[in-house]
């Protein structure tokens, strides 16, 4: 779990961050289709489809309108997974729902046949929903948990309304505005120098 303050003294401390993002062919037993990654600038680092060994489920479609005809000439998980891997390389990444997309990593990986790497022995990883929802503060009596809010919810709450989202690069950029947002809260509650 990512709370708050870790997350954003995390940043603070290694502020050479990048942010990630995916769509994918399904929640559970789903592969990247499509993969982002921008710096702590909004520099475009990443940014392509993913040619799935499997077909794009409708469901899937509807949600990210990627289809099998728009991957058909994209690179294959195996062409792009060796960049990914030097473009995470020792740094804190940021992810909403980093356990989601770390997960889709590793799958992906496997479904290519690709041997997996240790994503956490190579990079930091921060969840910006978990410290956003911690930043939120809607508690969870039967969770015993902050209540996670959507990546939509918490834009808007810092003053983004015209989201792009269900596009990687698109939720990357709101990841983005969100981790700068909740850093600049932090510093503003006087948290930086309290440790």
């Amino acid at each position: 779990m990512t709370g708050f303050k870790h997350f954003c003294k995390t940043l603070i401390d290694n502020p050479n961050f990048v942010v990630l993002d995916t769509e994918t062919t399904g929640l559970h037993d789903g592969e990247i289709c499509q993969i982002a990654i921008i710096d702590k600038n909004q520099e475009v680092l990443l940014n392509t489809l993913v040619k799935t060994k499997y077909p794009i489920p409708p469901d899937a479609i509807d949600i990210h309108g990627i289809t099998d005809e728009h991957v058909k000439d994209a690179p294959v998980w195996d062409d792009i997974a060796g960049q990914v891997k030097l473009l995470l390389l020792g740094k804190p990444v940021v992810i909403y729902n980093a356990v989601y997309d770390r997960r889709m990593l590793h799958q992906t990986a496997d479904i290519a046949g690709l041997e997996k790497y240790d994503w956490k022995a190579y990079s930091t990883f921060l969840c910006a929903m978990e410290a956003y929802a911690e930043f939120y503060g809607n508690w969870n009596d039967y969770h015993q948990s902050y209540r996670w809010q959507t990546l939509t919810s918490a834009a808007e709450h810092f003053g983004i309304e015209d989201l792009s989202t269900h596009n990687a690069l698109g939720d990357c950029e709101a990841t983005l505005f969100v981790t700068k947002s909740m850093i600049s809260a932090y510093v503003g509650r006087g948290m930086a120098d309290s440790g």
